[in-house]
């Protein structure tokens, strides 16, 4: 059994490595509204005198109900009417689709998953039958495999167990598709109960494939609570069956982290989240001037701060700003050495787009701009912060007003005061309230005072050396 400190660690590095994937259940689609089997079958075995809540196998209910009416009309109108419905905010699949993930395995019928997808901007190639398997959307942001069917086709759907015995018959490619992303990427089963019996054989085979060299994924799991139960018998068989299950799951790789409600869900997601950005860094600042400081420095040491980073093998984000970027782009290609896919790797600019302050809506694009950059980074260095303006040197206010989205999206700050202007200004705040940013508290007084440039860097690497081991 994994503990949820090792299940961040280890899906953090995979979201940030881009081996990461999700296996979505019907319980991750059924806090926005949609059904899980059982609701879904209810009725269904009511007409054939069958309870729901007592029955095992849900398939083999299915199954019956379609022996009993001799098809499955029913179940397919059934499938088909219940998901189409308004749905309602998730905030676990929302978190999801702002992360680095770009593989998705779900069981469920629902479009839930690539809406949200969609929403957030990102171009989906949806599979949903094996034909779909040997085509390829161009310059897709994700993937999802929709192994059991779409209700817009309820009839292909993976319900009953004539389905599963011939699943390898009509959709063995996915089968073989899930194989190969069980073997090279790392999963996080969310809202699964694991009695799918099609995902049982699958994960059989992949034990016996690899015998002891396959990868570890992870499950969320509620613990079993004592309050839940009525008396010690029920609470002790239940409480030995689930010891029994994570035992199992660890023959296919699968370890289990247990959670005291599946409602810690989203808080343990933002964390993730928050984690897996930390290794793209932002650097905000603008320089007409340097100040005297810095004069005959800066250049040196914004080259020198971006290469040290570089082979700490951090991101690096940029705006282009004036003074700033040019550095810190120059820094980066001449580290990788015209290597395209390191450069891609290591950079990302956000070079504002063409300023046409005339337009009514041009606060708000800028704005908008700038929040885009914290959907990717999750720490800033702010240095200096000036521009002219009239034949004037000014404080930047765009560069503040990036201090104030990094608060925004949670980011951590790191100010070089040092540096005067704005990244001054900014110190200051942080200093002044500096039980939000504890991170910073070993390296304050040096972030404000020091003006060598292997000093200053050294600093910020410690600081982020403590972001990434403590907080």
């Amino acid at each position: 059994m994994a503990t949820l400190s090792e299940l961040k660690r280890h899906y953090v590095k995979a979201i940030q490595e881009g081996y990461a994937a999700i296996f979505a259940g019907a319980g991750l689609s059924r806090p926005s509204g949609f059904v899980d089997w059982k609701d879904l079958l209810r009725d269904l075995a009511e007409e054939i005198q069958l309870d729901v809540d007592k029955e095992a196998d849900l398939v083999e209910v299915a199954q019956y109900y379609c022996n009993e009416k001799r098809g499955r009309g029913e179940i397919n109108d059934r499938i088909l009417n219940r998901f189409v419905t308004e749905s309602q905010e998730n905030i676990s699949i929302q978190l999801l689709a702002e992360m680095s993930i770009h593989t998705y395995w779900t069981t469920n019928y629902d479009h839930l998953l690539e809406d949200t997808l969609k929403n957030h901007e990102k171009h989906i190639d949806i599979k949903t039958t094996p034909e779909s398997l040997a085509t390829t959307l161009c310059e897709s942001d994700a993937i999802i495999y929709k192994m059991h069917g779409d209700y817009l086709d309820p009839s292909t759907c993976i319900i009953t167990k004539d389905d599963y015995e011939l699943y390898n018959e009509k959709r063995q490619l996915f089968t073989t598709a899930l194989q190969g992303d069980l073997v090279t990427k790392t999963f996080l089963f969310i809202g699964f109960s694991f009695e799918d019996p099609n995902l049982k054989y699958i994960l059989s085979r992949i034990r016996n494939l690899l015998n002891e060299n396959r990868r570890t994924h992870y499950c969320l799991l509620k613990k079993i609570d004592k309050q839940d139960y009525c008396n010690d018998k029920d609470y002790y068989y239940d409480l030995n069956k689930q010891n029994l299950r994570i035992h199992d799951l660890k023959r296919y790789g699968i370890e289990a982290v247990l959670i005291d409600h599946y409602n810690e869900i989203p808080d343990i997601l933002k964390e993730i989240q928050k984690a897996s950005k930390c290794n793209n860094i932002f650097i905000s600042g603008a320089a007409h001037e340097y100040g005297k400081d810095w004069e005959s420095t800066a250049p040196l040491f914004i080259k020198h701060l971006v290469k040290t980073l570089y082979r700490y093998r951090y991101r690096i984000i940029t705006g282009h700003a004036r003074g700033i970027g040019s550095y810190v782009i120059s820094s980066i290609i001449e580290e990788c050495q015209s290597n395209v896919s390191k450069l891609e790797k290591h950079l990302m600019i956000k070079a504002f787009p063409y300023e046409d302050k005339n337009r009514p809506d041009y606060t708000d694009i800028r704005t908008e701009y700038r929040e885009g950059i914290f959907k990717h980074a999750g720490i800033a260095i702010f240095m200096f912060g000036n521009k002219l303006v009239d034949n004037q040197v000014i404080l930047a206010d765009g560069v503040y007003e990036e201090f104030e989205i990094a608060k925004k999206f949670n980011a951590y700050i790191i100010p070089i005061g040092s540096t005067g202007y704005v990244a001054n200004n900014i110190w200051k705040e942080v200093h002044s309230n500096l039980e939000k940013y504890p991170y910073l508290k070993s390296e304050i007084n040096v972030l404000q005072e020091c003006t060598d440039p292997k000093r200053i860097t050294s600093s910020i690497i410690n600081v982020l050396a403590n972001i990434q081991k403590n907080f």
